[in-house]
């Protein structure tokens, strides 16, 4: 059934396609294509737990049945249960791909790349499913949301319609439709999203406790990602800039997510009317233009945007789609998701990020609360795997290392930042950063570091520019050196 129809398929005559079998049937030579990289995640936001499917049951000893390139979403048991057994009556004993939890199904259609993300529509669920289709209409638009359930049931076939399936599937109907479709979507060749081709990357960096550094290490971050991205700054004196040929450009973007976001916009002496709630307001007008004119801009030409203290929770599927919209328009994103972050915010925005920085301090409690932190994290369907450790005020004389740290943790250790307290606070009330003028302060050492890190793997051609930009003085210090 589609959007023009709410009547059942009917067993009418079809074209000429292969058979469901010849479908199923592995031919040789052909092969899935690769998952996406982990960078390219994009997020789906958690739906209420109304929609828990009911986990695939263990196949019996012997072969193992053949799994066909469709994941199946059910609804609670029991029809959760016999929308699998339908599925597998569908596909002749093959067996689709079963989600095994709503915080894990954009990490499996990333991965999967399935022809199709079967939703099941009931009663108890009509909400949830709902919301799930929306949100993966948003996040996969390339990849076809069909729904199923019982035609006869009006409430769940006009919302599922609704909701934007390509198809309704009834359970109560003979198999031959459905089986049509299913053919039909197994014959196609594989869909693959573009949007994100060009996508700017994205850091993230989160703490697990509020005043560990991580929205000044983020301010930082950004600024020295702008200089190094800035072809009308690259070698040259902050100080003697002409920054008006580079006032339309956008680089590096900001993003001061935090719930009690503020303080990016206070380091960094760029206060802004336009806010990031305002941008997800907005976002069907912010175009680059209305971006590059909107936004918050430190005279290095940095952009930031900022949360208001207290804001209301976006809607499922808005923080992804700014923030896709924005890596269109950027050469490089850096959220400050803080420490007070809502978690579904964080569902949404953490599995597209390409780096995901944890900041924690040399103390036990710091520890402690950031090992809470990433079991939370593991919740929602982020890997730590995908998660690096950065000791932030590191002070060598104490007896807590940072490698014994990133043990405990089970994280691999990025680097350490280290205690500089006093020339940072002395720099922060005068409304500056620590400029990379001053490349002996081991704080701007540090943050430089992480920042090429950043330039060579994501940007490597302006990492060349940057060294063929050096000046004389520099030329003739490297001849010195025999570089």
């Amino acid at each position: 059934m589609n959007k023009d129809s709410l009547a059942p398929h009917s067993a009418g005559s079809a074209p000429e396609s292969p058979s469901l079998a010849d479908l199923l049937t592995p031919r040789p030579g052909q092969a899935r294509p690769a998952p996406a990289d982990a960078s390219e995640r994009p997020a789906l936001r958690a739906v209420p737990p109304s929609l828990t499917p009911v986990p695939a049951t263990a196949n019996p000893a012997g072969d193992s049945p053949a799994t066909v390139p469709l994941l199946l979403v059910q609804a609670p048991a029991p029809q959760g249960a016999l929308a699998l057994v339908w599925m597998q009556r569908l596909l002749g004993g093959a067996q689709p791909h079963v989600a095994p939890s709503l915080y894990t199904v954009a990490e499996q259609v990333q991965q999967l790349q399935p022809q199709a993300v079967l939703v099941q529509f009931d009663s108890a669920n009509v909400d949830a499913a709902t919301a799930l289709v929306a949100q993966l209409q948003q996040a996969f638009p390339h990849i076809p949301r069909l729904a199923i359930g019982h035609a006869q049931d009006a409430p769940c076939l006009l919302a599922a319609l609704r909701a934007g399936v390509q198809d309704f599937l009834d359970l109560d109907a003979p198999l031959d439709p459905a089986q049509r479709v299913v053919s039909q979507l197994l014959a196609r060749p594989a869909a693959v999203d573009q949007r994100r081709a060009d996508a700017a990357p994205i850091t993230a960096l989160l703490s697990a406790r509020a005043g560990l550094g991580c929205s000044l290490l983020a301010s930082h971050l950004a600024w020295h990602l702008q200089e190094g991205l800035s072809p009308a700054r690259s070698g040259k004196p902050a100080a003697t800039t002409n920054h008006a040929a580079d006032a339309q450009s956008l680089h590096t973007l900001l993003l001061d997510m935090g719930d009690s976001g503020g303080d990016c916009a206070i380091y960094l002496n760029t206060p802004g009317e336009f806010s990031l709630a305002d941008a997800l307001s907005q976002q069907r007008r912010l175009d680059k233009r209305m971006a590059a004119s909107a936004l918050s801009r430190h005279p290095s030409g940095l952009r930031l945007l900022t949360m208001p203290r207290h804001a209301a929770l976006p809607a499922a599927g808005e923080i992804d789609a700014l923030v896709q919209r924005l890596g269109q328009y950027f050469e490089h994103l850096v959220l400050d998701l803080g420490a007070d972050t809502p978690l579904p915010v964080l569902a949404e925005v953490l599995p597209q990020a390409s780096q995901i920085w944890l900041v924690c301090d040399q103390s036990v409690a710091s520890v402690v609360w950031t090992a809470e932190l990433l079991q939370q994290l593991q919740a929602i369907g982020i890997a730590p795997e995908r998660i690096e450790l950065i000791v932030n005020r590191h002070d060598s004389r104490l007896e807590l290392a940072a490698s014994h740290m990133a043990a405990q943790l089970q994280l691999p250790l990025l680097g350490s930042i280290p205690e500089r307290r006093r020339p940072l606070m002395q720099e922060v009330n005068r409304g500056l950063l620590l400029q990379a003028q001053r490349r002996s302060e081991p704080y701007v050492k540090a943050v430089g570091q992480l920042a090429d890190q950043l330039l060579a793997a994501h940007h490597p051609q302006r990492v060349g520019h940057r060294s063929g930009a050096a000046g004389p003085l520099q030329h003739l210090l490297q001849r010195l050196r025999g570089h």
